[in-house]
C-alpha cells in the first residue's frame, strides 16, 4: 500500500513540477489524490483499533509510513497537501504516546511550519488543515511533551506564536483547541524542573497573558469565552499562589526595585485595559483586576466577574448569548439527562441499542 502511495505521489509531483499548482485541479490528479487519502484513512482506522499491537505498529508500520508521507507533504505545493496526513499522524501519536517522542522532531520539521505558513495569511483558507494541525499539536503536547523541550529555540518560539495565532481565530473549533493547548502547556511547564519552567514563564507568560486578554475583550471572539476565562484564571492563579518564582520583569532596573510578580502582572493587565477601553475609569479597572486575583480559585465566581466586566465595557452590546454558553450547554445536558431518565421509566420508550450506549 505504501508502495502505491509513493508511486502516486511521484506522479502528482511530476505533474505539479511540469504545470504548476493548476495541476492539482486536473481530473487525473484529483483521482490520484483520492487514492492517497483512502490509503491514509485505512491506516488511520487500523491504528485506532490496534489495541495490544502498539509496539508492533511502532516498529513495523510507523517508520516506513512516516518516510513515505512526511517528505512528500513538505515538498508539495500547498494545494497538493492532504489534511489526511495531519489527521493520520495525530491518530498515530495518540495511539503510540511516548513511543512517538523520538519521531516528533521530524514531524515538526515536515508538517508544522509548512502547514502554519499555509494558514497564517488569513483565518479562512485550508479549514481542514487549520483544525488538523492544532489537533496534532494538542496531542503532541499531551502525549509527547518532553519532545517539545528539545525543539531548537527558534522553532519553539514559532510554535508558541502559532498557538497565539490559533486562539485569535473566530472559528470556535480552532480557537478552542489552541486555548486548550495553551492551558495544557502552562500546566506541563509548571510541573517541570524549576529551571525549565522559570525560563518558559519568563519568556512567554506576560505575552500569553496579554494575548488572552486581547481576545477575551474582543467581541468577535466571545464564542470561545469559556476556555478564555479558564486559561486566564489558571494564569492568575499561578501568580497569586507564587508558583512562578522567577521575576517576570527586569529586576536589574532601579524602577523595579521592590516589585514582585503579583504587582507586575496587576500593572500589566491594568495598563492593557486602560489602553483598550478609554471609557472605563481607573477605579473600574482596579476593581476588575483585583477581582481576578480574589476569585481565581473559584471558576464560577471568576467567570461571572469577567463576564460582568465585559458587558460593562460596552464592547459587548447586543446579543451576548455566547457569554452564557457555558450555562446554556450545561442546562441542555441536564435536560437531556432528565428526559432519558423519564424515558427509561416507561417500558419500551428506549431502544436496547441506546440503553447499551448509555451504559
Amino acid at each position: 500500500m505504501l508502495g502505491l502511495y509513493k508511486a502516486v505521489s511521484e506522479i502528482i509531483s511530476s505533474c505539479v513540477a511540469r504545470d504548476g499548482a493548476i495541476a492539482t485541479k486536473y481530473a487525473n490528479v484529483r483521482a490520484m489524490r483520492t487514492i492517497k487519502k483512502e490509503a491514509l484513512r485505512l491506516v488511520d482506522t487500523y491504528v485506532k483499533h490496534c489495541d495490544g499491537e502498539v509496539a508492533a505498529v511502532n516498529e513495523n508500520m510507523v517508520p516506513p509510513l512516516l518516510e513515505a508521507v512526511l517528505a512528500d507533504y513538505a515538498q508539495n505545493v500547498p494545494p497538493a497537501r492532504d489534511a489526511e496526513v495531519l489527521k493520520t499522524v495525530n491518530t498515530i501519536t495518540g495511539a503510540l504516546g511516548g513511543l512517538m517522542t523520538d519521531k516528533i522532531p521530524i514531524v515538526f520539521d515536515s508538517l508544522f511550519e509548512s502547514t502554519i505558513n499555509m494558514i497564517n495569511q488569513d483565518f479562512t483558507d485550508y479549514p481542514e488543515h487549520r483544525l488538523a494541525i492544532y489537533q496534532l499539536l494538542q496531542t503532541i503536547n499531551q502525549k509527547c511533551f518532553s519532545a517539545l523541550l528539545n525543539l531548537p529555540p527558534q522553532q519553539f518560539r514559532f510554535m508558541v506564536m502559532s498557538i497565539m495565532w490559533g486562539f485569535k481565530h473566530t472559528h470556535r473549533d480552532v480557537a478552542d483547541v489552541a486555548l486548550t493547548i495553551t492551558q495544557d502547556m502552562i500546566n506541563n511547564f509548571n510541573m517541570c524542573d524549576r529551571s525549565i519552567s522559570d525560563a518558559f514563564f519568563k519568556a512567554y507568560f506576560v505575552e500569553l497573558l496579554n494575548e488572552i486578554i486581547v481576545v477575551l475583550a474582543d467581541n468577535e471572539h466571545k464564542s470561545s469565552f469559556k476556555p478564555q476565562y479558564m486559561v486566564l484564571a489558571r494564569m492568575v492563579r499561578l501568580i497569586d499562589s507564587n508558583q512562578i518564582t522567577a521575576p517576570l520583569f527586569d529586576a536589574s532596573q532601579p524602577e523595579n526595585s521592590g516589585l514582585d510578580n503579583g504587582m507586575y502582572v496587576r500593572q500589566s493587565i491594568a495598563n492593557l485595559l486602560a489602553t483598550a477601553f478609554a471609557n472605563l475609569t481607573q477605579r473600574q479597572i482596579e476593581v476588575f483586576v483585583e477581582g481576578l486575583f480574589n476569585y481565581n480559585d473559584d471558576l464560577e465566581k471568576f467567570r461571572n466577574h469577567v463576564r460582568d466586566f465585559l458587558i460593562q465595557t460596552k464592547e459587548f452590546a447586543g446579543d451576548n448569548a455566547d457569554l452564557y454558553l457555558d450555562e446554556t450547554e450545561h442546562d441542555i445536558e441536564q435536560k437531556k439527562q432528565k428526559e432519558k431518565e423519564m424515558a427509561r421509566a416507561i417500558p419500551g420508550m428506549v431502544k436496547p441499542s441506546e440503553m447499551e450506549e448509555d451504559e
